[in-house]
């Protein structure tokens, strides 16, 4: 009987401290969730003007047009404006898989199709190695037009990126990510063009 009462005091004990514990993290988690949310709208923000300078204003492309797409990767897409309201490209948000896991990526895409810019949101690739996928690397995409390969070593053609020394996986993780900007790019523009037109 006593050892009864001594294994219930202490479940007890511990339910209450995991309640405790629990109740804790919830509270937490509301207080911060809208700071969260408002930091990555920013930071996604900042992205399109990064990788879309020439727009004036970006307008999020319409969930009916957004259903045409086939590929789960591509998580949103903003049309960009210019000051007459005209279309000059798109920002295409999208997340291939990485070594460390997904990679958070906004593309921006000239109206012609020709890559103006690509900016990493969010990654968990390997410090010192995958996380290399810096500003400076990212530039070689610029003005590049089409499907792209990766290469390890030699002079980049029109179509290939230099991979990242000893971090190939994410090189291509985030050229596939381009890829796929670059084709939902093509979708959403004709879908707004019969939309619009």
């Amino acid at each position: 009987m006593t050892n009864t009462k001594f294994i219930l005091k202490h479940a007890l004990i511990l339910f209450a401290i995991a309640f405790i514990c629990s109740l804790l993290l919830i509270l937490c988690n509301n207080l911060t969730e809208g700071r969260i949310a408002e930091l990555q709208a920013k930071t996604e923000a900042e992205a399109q003007t990064d990788v879309l300078p020439e727009a004036k204003e970006f307008e999020e492309v319409k969930s009916e047009v957004m259903m045409l797409l086939s590929d789960s990767r591509v998580t949103a897409a903003f049309s960009g404006k210019d000051a007459d309201g005209k279309t000059t490209g798109y920002c295409i948000k999208v997340e291939p898989s990485g070594f460390g896991g997904k990679i958070s990526m906004m593309v921006g895409i000239k109206a012609g199709g020709e890559i103006s810019g690509v900016k990493i949101t969010s990654m968990s690739e390997t410090p010192g190695l995958g996380a290399k996928a810096d500003d400076a690397w990212l530039t070689q995409f610029k003005g590049k037009k089409g499907s792209l390969s990766v290469i390890k070593s030699g002079t980049a053609k029109d179509s290939e990126i230099n991979a990242i020394s000893g971090a190939t996986i994410t090189s291509k993780a985030v050229a596939e990510g381009v890829n796929i900007a670059s084709s939902a790019m093509k979708t959403i523009s004709k879908a707004e063009g019969d939309i619009n037109g």
